[in-house]
Parts: C-alpha cells; structure tokens; sequence
C-alpha cells in the first residue's frame, strides 16, 4: 500500500469521526429542543384555549346578569337562551389541531357543551387501561391529564392529553383535548428534516474533509515520491540525479544528505575508474615495452628490404603491386606500435608561459595543408588578449593536430571547422573543435576516449587516448558533444597557471 493510500486511511477517520459525532449530538440536542418546543407550544395552547373557553363563560354570565337587571319574564329566558346557544356553538366550532376540541361537564359528569354527546353522563367513562379519567377530573376540577383512548375504527388506542380547568360560577369543569400524536406530527417532521440536513451535513462536510486530506496527503507524499524517483534513478546508475531540496524541514535535510552522498559515490567511482585506467596503462606501458624491442626491429628489417625490393622494380612489373603493400602495412604496424609507446610513456610536460593563440594560429596553418583537411575550412576565432598559459607547447600541438585531424576525418566530403579560444571560469581558458562532420552515435560516446577504441576503419583507437591523457596531465578537462548527422564540438579546458596544478 502506497504511503497516501496509508495517510488517507489514517487521517480520514481522525477528520471525519469528530464531525459525525459533533453532528449528531448536534441533530439529538436539536430534535430534543424541537420535541420540548412544540410540546411545550402544544400545552400552552391547551391552556389558552381553556383560559379562553372560560372567558367565554364568565362573559356570558356577566351578560346573563345584565339582562336579568334590564329584562323580565319569557323575554329574559328567550334572550338567555339565544344567547347561550350563541355561546355553545362558539364553543363548539373552536378546533385543537386537526381532531382535538372543546368540551364542558358539570360535578355529575354530564355533558353541558360537547360536539356530539351534549346532555350525555359520562362519569363512569374509562379509557383504554380501564381507568376512570371522568372521575379524577371531576374530583381534581383543575389539571392535565393523560390517557390512552380508542375510537371506532382506529386499530390501537392513541394517547390523548387533556387541559382542564374549572369553572365555579357555574361549577362546570372546562376541558380541552387533543391527541399526542397531532401535536407531535410537526416535531416528528422536524425530527426528519434535522435527520436528513445531518445526513447531508455529515455527507458535504466528510466529502471536502476527504478532498482537503487528500490534497494534504498529496503534498505531503510528492517530495516522497520524487525522492524515490530519484534513489531508483540513482539505483539505475544515473549519478547525475539528485533530490530537490525545498525549505529546511527534515525532508530537505535528508534530500540534502542523499545528495551529498550521491556525490560521495559519485567521487568514489571516477577514482575507481582513474584508478582502473591507471591499472591499464601500466599494464599497457610493460605490453609496449615488450612489443617495442620484439616487433620494432623485425618491422624495421622488413619495411627496409621491402623499400629496397621496389626501388630494384619497375612499376609495371607484376610483383611491384605486392612490395608495395608490404611496404604500406609495415608502415602502418609500425605506426601502431609508436602509438603505442606514445600513450604508455607520455612523459611528464615542460610547462612554460605560452600565447595560446599565437600557438593554434601556427598548428591551424599547418593542418590546413594536410590531405585529410582537403575541403575542410577552417574557421578560428581567438579572443583578443587571452592570457597566456602554463603548458608544454610540443604536448598540445600533438592535441590539437590530433583534434583537427579528426574532425577532417568527419567531413570527407568537406565542411568547416571552427576553432575558438575564450576565457573560462576559476582562472581557466576555454578552446573548442567545432565541425560539421557525421557526429558520433550516443552509443560510443562514452567509449570515445577508450585505449584501442575507434569508429574508423584503419584507426589504431589510441588518439584520443592519448589527447585525454595529456589534457589530464595539464590539470585540464575535455569533453565531446556530438549528434550524429549534425557534428561534433570538442571543449579541452585549461587551468592558467601553477596555482591551478597544485
């Protein structure tokens, strides 16, 4: 499992648990107020409609009496009466939520004002637990009650909640009913909108956190990734890769370290492999000496009789093609062998205080007459007042002709070459082979420098060899850019004085 995977698994459920949490004690602290609320608003309703019921009642009374000052007789009792149905039909038509309604009973349990039952006993009524309410009401005459009751038609009995209130003028009780479950049906709502905007809340609020975490973990894990990327680069053989180091946290301290021990192994391995090219130069260097005294002066003795043999023919003679050739390869054998002994006992340079320009000015005039230059122009471009440079003037004219050469080999079909010296950084000077030949295929770039390795068809491999080696022995540095089809440029980089050789 990738480290994001695990942050996303291990935080997530830290972001998230908290705010279910918070949410749903905020939904239950919210439905519990609503319950409290409504029930409250429900009861108080039940009060104001007794308090108003008994209201209703005294003002009657006060108006009967009135009448009873003013008026007499039959008049009097048809003006009561009118008077009081007015009342009782007022009493009637008020409505407690969809169901609920108003009732009046005297101490006997009779009916005095209900919708349907009006004039009916009812103080031995029970409710669904057998329980006889009438009576605890007419003996409390003032208080709330509840019980379970059952219509027709309802399947199981519903909980009914009474306010009553009593009325001593007349010593009726006032009662007002409704079922529980009417006045609940708005906290019941509520408690499904509370339900859902929870669900909603925790769904919107878990979907940023899980964003917001994963972008979290995202930039957290990226200078992980690209440090990983980077030590399988490494793992690779790729020493040039290296860790990008971004603030001063622990991560860009451990980039840090990795990149100072790429650099370490990096080190570590151009000394092996000075140290291993040193092996082959010393082993080189007894091979040469051998190969010196046991080839050379049979090579001599051949390429001498063979010289005297085709100065005694004519060039028509048939044999003549043959010596020749003998002549022609012996030469070459023994050019192979001083190259040899060339690169096996380079000696140490005679450095003096050298016009670096003055010198490339005399080597260009004489490779430019040379049969591998044919159709090559040569282009130099010597920056003014270079300083001069510590070297051995005889070491890099043999680099330069050898530079220069090369290059004419990679345009036998004529091109131009441009030869420029400039100053370099840290005290140094800078000169360049640039020409227009074939290029050099990536694959033997890294090669190119190798004793005994060449892309030509008669080269010994050893040239290049040798012009590194002596480069080195300055204290200086050559490198080779090249893409084939397109040219190759050649920069030897030089230290100015014997501060640069210490």
């Amino acid at each position: 499992m990738k480290l994001r995977s695990k942050l996303l698994l291990l935080v997530l459920p830290l972001v998230i648990t908290p705010i279910i949490v918070v949410a749903l004690v905020t939904g239950f602290i919210a439905n519990q107020k609503a319950y409290l609320g409504i029930t409250q608003t429900s009861k108080d309703d039940l009060q104001h409609m007794a308090d108003f019921t008994i209201d209703l009642l005294r003002s009657y009374d006060k108006q009967y009496q009135d009448y009873r000052q003013e008026i007499s007789g039959n008049l009097e009792n048809e003006l009561a009466s009118q008077a009081f149905a007015a009342l009782k039909a007022k009493i009637k038509n008020k409505r407690v939520g969809k169901t609920g309604y108003i009732y009046c009973i005297d101490r006997s349990g009779t009916l005095k004002i209900h919708p349907e039952a009006e004039g009916r006993n009812i103080i031995d009524a029970k409710d669904s637990d057998g329980n006889p309410f009438i009576r605890e009401m007419v003996e409390n005459k003032s208080g709330w009650i509840r019980y379970p009751w059952e219509n027709v038609g309802d399947q199981k009995p519903r909980m009914k909640i009474v306010r009553y209130e009593y009325f001593p003028t007349w010593d009726w009780i006032v009662a007002v009913g409704s079922y529980e479950d009417e006045f609940y049906k708005e906290a019941n709502a509520i408690k499904s909108h509370i339900f859902l905007s929870t669900l909603v809340l925790i769904g919107v609020v878990g979907f940023l956190a899980t964003l917001f975490v994963f972008y979290a973990s995202t930039v957290a894990t990226n200078p992980i990734t690209h440090m990983i990327e980077t030590i399988r680069k490494v793992k690779r053989g790729d020493m040039q890769a290296r860790m990008e180091v971004v603030g001063s946290d622990e991560l860009a301290e451990m980039a840090t370290a990795f990149n100072h021990m790429t650099d370490i192994i990096q080190r570590n391995q151009e000394m092996e492999s000075t140290l291993a090219q040193q092996g082959k130069m010393a082993s080189l260097g007894v091979l040469s000496s051998g190969v010196a005294h046991e080839i050379n002066n049979p090579l001599g003795v051949i390429l001498g009789y063979a010289a005297y043999l085709e100065g005694k023919l004519s060039p028509d003679d048939p044999h003549y093609k043959y010596i020749h050739e003998i002549k022609r390869e012996s030469k070459r054998c023994k050019k192979i062998v001083q190259d040899l002994l060339s690169y096996a006992r380079t000696p140490r340079p005679t450095l003096e205080m050298t016009d670096l320009n003055e010198l490339l000015t005399e080597i260009v005039e004489f490779a430019a007459n040379h049969t591998d230059m044919r159709g090559v122009t040569i282009k130099p471009e010597f920056e003014a007042n270079l300083p001069r440079v510590l070297l051995d003037g005889d070491q890099l004219r043999q680099v330069a002709i050898n530079l220069i050469l090369n290059a004419g080999g990679a345009m036998p079909e004529g091109g131009t070459l441009q030869i420029r010296t400039e100053a370099g950084p840290e005290r140094t000077v800078k000169i360049s082979f640039q020409d227009t030949g074939c290029g050099i295929p990536r694959e033997s770039l890294e090669k190119i420098f190798e004793p005994f390795y060449t892309t030509k068809a008669r080269g010994t491999g050893l040239g290049l060899a040798i012009t590194r080696q002596i480069v080195e022995m300055h204290h200086g540095d050559i490198t080779i850019e090249s893409e084939a089809g397109k040219g190759t440029t050649v920069t030897v980089i030089l230290p100015i004085d014997h501060e640069e050789l210490a």
